[in-house]
């Protein structure tokens, strides 16, 4: 009896200074948990156990807005347009490595890779005329007349940071290039516009 009624009674303290609302059943559990009656002394402070809750919930809900207020941040260095961050943080980063790749190939003017980095057929636009590249082989016949100075150069000056995307894909320059992810981390090009940077 004696036992049994200090269990009891220690356990509607315990309770009521957790704020703990369950059927007295269920509060047995926490006698499970105590080691001596010293885990409740004077030294027990139940505010510091909600302070913990209180802070995890503060921690949630700050990391989308301390991501958002980096996406912001790195809009307004470029101008105040739209980059590839709005496509999501994983298809951000492949069309950059998709850029220093094609960066890296027309610096050395490697026409087979490049050519290899094209969705066929492929829209080239150029002096007000729409033309499709049907194949590879006839866009490495053509490649001086297709990768023109123009395009080269928005190529090369464009900056990861700055790379513009939308639904549509990854445009380089103003929009001289124009690449899309055909498959998860398969970036492609799928228009290139010689006329694009014309005054």
């Amino acid at each position: 009896m004696g036992s049994s009624s200090w269990s009891k009674g220690r356990l509607y303290l315990i309770r009521k200074r957790l704020d703990i609302r369950l059927p007295f059943p269920y509060a047995r559990v926490l006698e499970c948990c105590l080691t001596s009656r010293q885990r409740f002394s004077s030294r027990f402070h139940p505010p510091r156990l909600r302070l913990v809750p209180a802070l995890l919930l503060v921690m949630v809900c700050a990391a989308p807005l301390q991501f958002e207020g980096q996406a912001g941040a790195g809009t307004q260095a470029c101008g105040g347009n739209s980059t590839v961050d709005a496509l999501g943080e994983k298809p951000a980063a492949s069309a950059r490595a998709f850029l220093a790749q094609l960066q890296a190939a027309v610096q050395s003017n490697n026409k087979e890779e490049i050519a290899g980095m094209i969705s066929y057929p492929v829209l080239v636009l150029s002096s007000g005329k729409r033309t499709h590249i049907q194949k590879k082989q006839a866009f490495l016949a053509d490649y001086g007349l297709i990768f023109t100075d123009p395009v080269r150069d928005a190529i090369l000056h464009q900056t990861a940071q700055c790379l513009f995307g939308n639904s549509t894909g990854a445009m380089i320059g103003n929009g001289e290039v124009w690449f899309r992810e055909e498959a998860p981390d398969q970036w492609k090009i799928i228009t290139i516009n010689e006329s694009a940077s014309a005054p």
